[in-house]
């Protein structure tokens, strides 16, 4: 599934809150139910970008979801609409993580 050895660790359930509205999804983004037209993960699996981003989803899977109303636009401060929802990225394996190729750093913050 992976080109490349997984470069980081992410919770695809975990609550996750729009650092722009403020909006909170408690089961996870919606967005990760639907398979990814940009990076072609799967349904349930993290977006795979090895150049970095630290983001949940690609634009493709955020407007997919918006498209078939699993989640509205995002009302914050935003010129494409799309909501801010960081990925709590971990250097290590954890309970109920999945593998991710990210670039970004991770997270400074651990639960």
């Amino acid at each position: 599934m992976f080109p490349q050895a997984p470069s980081r660790w992410v919770c695809t359930d975990a609550p996750v809150t729009c650092r722009r509205c403020r909006m909170e999804w408690r089961s996870g983004d919606p967005a990760l139910t639907l398979a990814c037209r940009g990076c072609d993960a799967p349904a349930g699996a993290p977006c795979q970008r090895s150049q970095g981003g630290n983001e949940r989803a690609c634009h493709q899977r955020d407007a997919d979801a918006q498209r078939l109303r699993l989640m509205a636009p995002c009302d914050g401060l935003s010129w494409d609409g799309r909501h801010d929802k960081p990925a709590r990225l971990y250097p290590v394996p954890v309970t109920g993580a999945m593998p991710v190729l990210s670039g970004a750093p991770v997270s400074k913050f651990f639960d």
